[in-house]
C-alpha cells in the first residue's frame, strides 16, 4: 500500500481526529497511488496515522476512513459503519419516528465515511458519492445501503462542484430497486412530496430542521417574509406556528410548486402566498413599497465555496440583510442563514453587525442555531460545521 508522509508541524490535527490531509500538509508520496486508492498516512517519524483514500488533484488530497491499523476498506467496513450511523439516528436522535421519516443517515465525516452522504426519505435512500475512491467501491456503498435500510430504492444524484475536482461525473439515476418519481416523506409532523427530477442536491435540506421548529414557535399572529423560501419548510414552519400572512419568495417554478403542494396538503395554503421572484430585485422593491415584517427569513445558496470567495461572500451577506432588516418592523426578528463552510460563525455574525450598521438598525443575537443533529463532525474537524442561523431582534 502507498504511504502518505506529513510534514512536521501538520501532524497535531489528525492525530486529534481531523478528517483530511491537506495537499500542502504532505512532505512525500511512496508508491505511485491512483485516485481513489488506500494509503496509509504517516507522520515524519513514519508513525501511522490513519488511513484513506487518496485524491491527488484535490486540496484534500487524503480523506480519513480508519484509525485502527490493518483495517480493510471493503464491504464489511462499510456495513459496519452505516450500521453504527443508523444506531445513532434510532437509539440516541429518535430517528426516524412517526413526525419524521425523513433524515440525514451518513453525514460524511461525521459517520466516519468522508465523502458519502445519504439522506432517506421513508423508503428511498438518496446518495452523493464524492470522491474518486467512493465512486470506485459504490457496488459495496450501494449493496451496504440498501442491507442495512432495506430501503425500496436507491438514487444517486450528483455534486458537480465535488464530482468535478475528483475526475469524474455522474447523472441523477436510478441505482437500486424500482423508479423513483416522487421523495414522500414526514417532517416535524408536515407531509412532504417532492418530484425527483426537481430535487437539490440530495433532495431536501433536512439540517434546518431544528431551525425551522424554533421558528414556528415565534410566529404567533406575525407577517412573515421567507426568501430564498425553496419549498417553504420556513414559510410552513411559520404558518402553522399561527402567522397571520407568509409571503415566500423564491425563483425556482419547481420548487414553489412543491411548496404550493405542501402547502395545501398541509392544511396552511391561506396563510401562505408563494411568488418567484429574483429575491436580489425583490428585495430592494419591497423596501420601495414600504413594506415591513415582524419576522424576515433570509436563507441564501451557498455563497463562499472555499475561503478563496470570502471576501465576495462577506460583500453579499453584508448588502443582502442590510436590504432585509430594513423590511423588519422595530422590534421584530431576522433569521439570518449562511451554509457557507468557509464562513465561521464569528465572521458572519459580524458581518451582520455590520449590515445593521448599514441598515441603520441594531440587532441582539438570541440564539445562533446549526445544522440538526442528524449532520454530526468530528469535534476536531471546524470545517464541518457549516451552517449558521441567527435569530437577531432586530430595533
Amino acid at each position: 500500500m502507498a504511504k502518505v508522509r506529513i510534514r512536521p508541524g501538520h501532524v497535531r490535527p489528525l492525530w486529534a481526529g481531523h478528517p483530511w490531509v491537506y495537499a500542502q500538509a504532505i512532505a512525500s508520496v511512496e508508491g505511485s497511488p491512483a485516485a481513489g486508492d488506500v494509503v496509509d498516512v504517516l507522520d515524519a517519524q513514519g508513525k501511522w496515522l490513519g488511513a484513506g483514500f487518496y485524491s491527488p488533484k484535490s486540496a484534500f488530497a487524503v480523506r480519513i476512513l480508519s484509525r485502527q491499523e490493518g483495517e480493510s476498506i471493503d464491504a464489511d467496513f462499510f456495513t459496519k459503519r452505516l450500521r453504527a450511523a443508523l444506531a445513532l439516528r434510532r437509539e440516541w436522535l429518535g430517528l426516524p419516528n412517526q413526525d419524521t421519516t425523513g433524515y440525514r443517515l451518513v453525514h460524511a465525516e461525521g459517520d466516519g465515511l468522508s465523502g458519502l452522504v445519504v439522506d432517506v426519505y421513508d423508503d428511498v435512500a438518496s446518495v452523493q458519492l464524492l470522491t474518486a475512491g467512493m465512486k470506485r467501491r459504490e457496488a459495496e456503498v450501494l449493496a451496504a445501503i440498501a442491507a442495512v435500510t432495506e430501503v425500496r430504492s436507491i438514487v444517486e444524484v450528483p455534486s458537480h462542484e465535488h464530482q468535478e475536482h475528483e475526475g469524474f461525473s455522474v447523472e441523477s439515476r436510478v441505482a437500486f430497486g424500482p423508479a423513483v418519481e416522487k421523495l414522500t416523506f414526514r417532517e416535524l409532523g408536515f407531509a412532504y412530496q417532492l418530484p425527483f427530477a426537481s430535487a437539490q442536491k440530495t433532495g431536501y435540506y433536512f439540517d434546518q430542521r431544528d431551525n425551522r421548529a424554533r421558528l414556528e414557535q415565534l410566529c404567533r399572529g406575525r407577517r412573515v417574509l421567507d426568501a430564498f423560501c425553496y419549498m417553504g419548510s420556513f414559510a410552513l414552519a411559520a404558518a402553522r406556528g399561527g402567522a397571520r400572512e407568509v409571503l415566500a419568495l423564491d425563483r425556482s417554478d419547481a420548487a414553489l410548486a412543491a411548496g404550493k403542494e405542501a402547502a395545501e396538503r398541509n392544511g396552511v395554503a391561506t396563510q401562505i402566498r408563494f411568488e418567484r421572484a429574483d429575491v436580489k430585485k425583490a428585495l430592494p422593491e419591497l423596501i420601495v413599497k414600504n413594506e415591513r415584517f415582524d419576522v424576515v427569513v433570509l436563507d441564501p445558496p451557498k455563497l463562499a465555496k472555499s475561503a478563496r470567495h470570502l471576501e465576495r461572500a462577506r460583500k453579499a451577506y453584508r448588502h443582502w440583510n442590510a436590504q432585509a432588516l430594513q423590511l423588519v418592523e422595530p422590534g421584530g426578528l431576522l433569521l439570518s442563514c449562511s451554509c457557507s463552510a468557509a464562513m465561521q460563525p464569528q465572521d458572519f455574525v459580524r458581518t451582520l453587525a455590520i449590515a445593521a450598521a448599514d441598515a441603520g438598525r441594531e440587532v441582539s443575537l438570541l440564539m445562533l442555531g446549526e445544522q440538526a443533529p442528524d449532520h454530526p463532525t468530528p469535534a476536531a474537524f471546524d470545517e464541518g460545521r457549516y451552517l449558521k442561523a441567527a435569530f437577531l431582534r432586530v430595533t
